[in-house]
């Protein structure tokens, strides 16, 4: 089989959740199947260089640099489509298509079908790892200022109509959540859609030989009670989160638990994030190899996400690593927490810093929650 795949960036390194779910199913159906890899990417300088770690599983790899295009006949999109422009990448995806037989056209996320000609003549499968018009509605209701609300709201008007044109262009769609598929059933009740949420790496399980005293000691200093965050922070919701947690929450957790200590890591913090460390209990790291033994000396792993949709891949990492995980509702979709209370959701300040602050003191109700996050882990699927 050979399969065309479109992506919004190089999925390696795999330090962001849609980075990583690519990289997963590339790895793997690379090994039976031809993979011809497009990406357009806001990343190129950064994505070219590491193009040689995937050609192993593709049979090619090309790059296009995307483009914000605000050109009068890109009025009509929302600024998502408008973003990931590339003509380059149009006119050579047409190439391919009239110049190569290929099985299946892959597309993860709906801006990026703007590259295909209206009516291909081969299957298009759709993965739409958000419902990316129900963020912009969040977003609205987040904002402060009503010019910022008046924008969010005409982008959620344009992205809902965009995306149901091209959910029914699309032969077949997939969702992470049933949640996503019910939604999109009630806004195109004729589009063929399936959900195929993501999985975890049963055999990644973290090493319980390491030394998570030492490595404690080095990330937050000896014997100091610990919270994790982690986000890929190219990624405005996860600033979002981490700013909300930071400004917030963990002021109040403080005062129950003065010397426990907040890690934020993930890829290029910018500054707002970088000068939370004016807080001496706040330690920001940007992109790191392994997350292992972060997670590994973690005592409370946090999502306060306030903005998102489908599953969080970094809430699958928490429960894999078998983590006490204090999460918004947002931040727990897509999880079946009816037989397994694997995760404690809050949305409120005070109710989310109790919950951290519970799990920190009381070792024993921590140990309870760790347990039900391996139970659960375990029944997730690869």
């Amino acid at each position: 089989m050979r399969i065309l795949f479109l992506t919004a960036h190089l999925p390696f390194p795999p330090f962001s959740g849609g980075r990583r779910r690519e990289f997963e199913l590339i790895s793997r159906l690379g090994k039976d199947f031809e993979i011809y890899l497009c990406s357009i990417t806001k990343t190129w300088e950064t994505d070219r260089m590491y193009i040689s770690n995937l050609l192993c599983y593709c049979a090619s790899i090309n790059l296009f640099k995307a483009v914000f295009n605000d050109n009068k006949q890109y009025a009509i999109y929302p600024d998502q489509i408008k973003r990931h422009t590339s003509e380059e990448a149009s006119s050579y995806i047409s190439f391919l298509l009239k110049n190569t037989f290929f099985d299946v056209i892959h597309v993860e996320g709906y801006y990026l079908m703007q590259h295909l000609p209206m009516k291909p003549e081969i299957p298009v499968l759709l993965v739409e790892h958000n419902i990316e018009c129900l963020l912009n509605l969040q977003r609205v209701k987040l904002a402060t200022i009503q010019q910022d609300k008046s924008y969010y709201w005409r982008e959620y008007l344009d992205t809902l109509k965009w995306e149901r044109i091209f959910w029914k262009r699309a032969t077949k769609c997939v969702t992470l959540t049933t949640e996503d598929e019910s939604i999109m059933r009630q806004l195109e009740p004729h589009i063929n859609i399936r959900t195929i949420p993501n999985g975890i790496d049963h055999h990644k399980m973290i090493d319980e030989a390491a030394s998570s005293n030492s490595c404690k000691n080095s990330i937050v200093g000896a014997r100091c009670p610990s919270i994790l965050f982690v986000g890929n922070f190219l990624y405005e919701p996860n600033i979002d989160a981490a700013l909300y947690f930071s400004q917030l929450i963990f002021p109040l957790i403080l005062k129950d638990v003065p010397n426990a200590k907040l890690l934020l890591i993930g890829n290029a913090p910018p500054l707002e994030i970088c000068s939370l460390t004016l807080n001496k209990q706040i330690k920001v790291s940007g992109y790191v190899d392994s997350l292992t033994h972060f997670y590994k000396a973690a005592d409370v792993v946090v999502c306060p996400l306030r903005i998102g949709g489908g599953v969080k891949v970094k809430v699958l990492e928490a429960l894999n690593a078998g983590k006490a995980i204090v999460s918004t509702s947002i931040g727990a979709q897509g999880l079946d927490l009816s037989t397994y209370r694997a995760v404690t959701v809050a949305d409120e300040v005070a109710d989310f810093a109790e919950k951290v602050v519970r799990f920190l003191l009381d070792h024993q109700e921590r140990y309870r929650q760790e347990q039900e996050a391996l139970a659960y882990a375990s029944t997730l699927p690869t």
